[in-house]
């Protein structure tokens, strides 16, 4: 999960960073609902997703180690 995240996240960069780096020629700005709805709002979604998914699956890895750490501290204690 965490390297689709990932990738997802290099995507939307590659997809929207040449647009800005070209001062954004092709997107209309002047609608209240094409920028802020269109560009903004959805395409954040694109951002925040995928950083919930690599929180939420790095939690899950922390809580894998820490059970297989308290699992190997009872074996040494036997």
């Amino acid at each position: 999960m965490i390297v689709v995240a990932t990738m997802e996240l290099y995507g939307g960069f590659i997809t929207f960073c040449p647009e800005w780096l070209t001062a954004n020629h092709n997107l209309d700005t002047s609608n209240f609902m094409y920028k802020w709805v269109y560009l903004v709002f959805f395409n954040m979604l694109w951002v925040f997703i995928p950083l919930y998914v690599m929180w939420v699956a790095v939690r899950d890895i922390n809580d894998a180690f820490a059970v297989r750490q308290r699992a190997s501290a009872s074996r040494k204690t036997r």
